[in-house]
């Protein structure tokens, strides 16, 4: 499974991934735009401009759109984060052009009603309240607020209902003019297709309608990670439960103790064998679930505990996780803890690699942000190069708990 990356002079970029014995084709039209490149004024647009692709081009109208979809039959949606925005599609041979014209077509030739435009921001500000009503996303939410606050990434993807209700079309029709471009856009396909083939469907739908002027693909920038202060917010709700999450600034999605850490990260909080896992609710039965968690963002990067349990339990727990803690910062980990969580990572990224759409999203996304393609084989033989002594370097380099955010959600 070789991986190509083609650049046009453009900037666009076509990567395809063909896996033999495969009958999927998956398909992502990732966009180099989300809530961390709004100004302020733009706050929601990038996630705005997603919703609005579904609702109509010059040549077929939004219901047209997502009957087309349902009539071949394939699995499609799309995402906004704070870097991207991404279309996506799993398909067959036979019917992989027509995702393409469907997706070229909403990307290059978007075209909606005012009344599609109104209903659907009222959906956002239904979709932002439903969120508002979840602790666990509340939770994750604030801490995100928190985290980068003061940088491009503090404000919500989703932005903010009162900014929704004020936007115009003509806003939308901008936005995707400014930033739905050729330099901006990466092509991914991964399962039963060719390079000739993915050349052909580009060559046919989206190169004769894009600029032919000469840019450099947008890069992410690595910049030293972000180090913010430690502070404890309380989130006020009606909850039978406390929603905890314990945040304690990393590295960057640049570094290579990424990979020591997220081994850190598995054996730490991420199964039952885990040490959180048995400390806090097999010794203690203090939650019913508490796990670690790791984001790493090119700005910055948080290692997280997350966990629920009713409120007089939560000063408890964390009073354990931070024993937990002082144990590996003490003792380190284990030789055996290394090799059975080594293992779970090798495992983890096999069966990835079986299934076309986590394959074509991961490379899509490292194009994204390294502008190359890191192989599995690659990984795991970095991961299988780490010792013992790499673990707890990145441990006690990265985890200290003078500086652990805190938001806690509930009574």
């Amino acid at each position: 499974m070789k991986t190509v990356v083609k650049t046009y002079p453009n900037g666009l970029r076509l990567v395809v991934t063909p896996m033999a014995n495969f009958k999927s084709v998956a398909f992502s039209m990732l966009v180099m735009v989300g809530s961390g490149d709004e100004t302020k004024e733009e706050q929601g647009l990038s996630h705005f401009c997603e919703h609005m692709l579904f609702k109509g081009t010059t040549k077929r109208t939004g219901q047209q759109v997502i009957e087309e979809f349902a009539r071949l039959g394939v699995p499609y949606n799309a995402w906004t984060s704070e870097s991207a925005t991404c279309y996506h599609a799993k398909a067959i041979a036979d019917n992989i052009e027509a995702c393409i014209d469907l997706f070229s077509d909403m990307y290059l030739n978007l075209k909606f009603e005012p009344d599609d435009f109104d209903k659907e921001g009222d959906v956002i500000v239904q979709e932002i309240a439903m969120h508002e009503d979840q602790p666990m996303s509340v939770m994750y939410d604030r801490m995100n607020s928190l985290f980068y606050k003061g940088t491009k990434y503090e404000h919500p993807v989703a932005g903010y209902a009162k900014a929704i209700k004020e936007y115009k079309p003509a806003d939308i029709y901008n936005y995707v003019k400014k930033h739905y471009v050729a330099s901006n856009t990466i092509l991914a396909f991964a399962g039963d297709i060719t390079l000739e083939r993915a050349e052909e469907l580009v060559a046919k739908y989206y190169l004769p309608y894009m600029s032919t002027d000469k840019a450099e693909p947008k890069q992410r920038q690595n910049v030293p990670a972000i180090q913010p202060a430690a502070t404890i917010l309380k989130v006020k709700k009606d909850t039978e439960q406390q929603h905890v999450i314990l945040s304690i600034p990393v590295c960057n999605q640049y570094s290579e103790d990424r990979y020591a850490l997220t081994i850190f990260k598995l054996l730490f909080g991420c199964d039952m064998s885990s040490r959180l896992f048995i400390s806090v609710r097999e010794k203690l039965g203090l939650v019913y679930s508490i796990t670690s968690d790791m984001e790493l963002s090119d700005i910055g990067g948080s290692f997280s505990v997350v966990f629920s349990c009713t409120p007089k339990n939560t000063q408890k727990v964390i009073e354990v996780v931070n024993q937990e803690l002082d144990q590996v910062l003490r003792d380190g980990i284990t030789e055996e803890e290394l090799a059975k969580y080594r293992n779970q990572w090798h495992l983890q990224r096999l069966f990835d690699s079986e299934v076309t759409s986590r394959t074509n999203g991961r490379i899509a996304e490292q194009v994204a942000t390294r502008n190359r393609v890191i192989t599995v084989e690659e990984e795991l033989k970095i991961v299988d190069s780490l010792t013992v002594a790499d673990v707890n370097a990145a441990v006690r380099k990265y985890l200290n708990k003078d500086k652990v955010l805190t938001v806690i959600v509930g009574k």
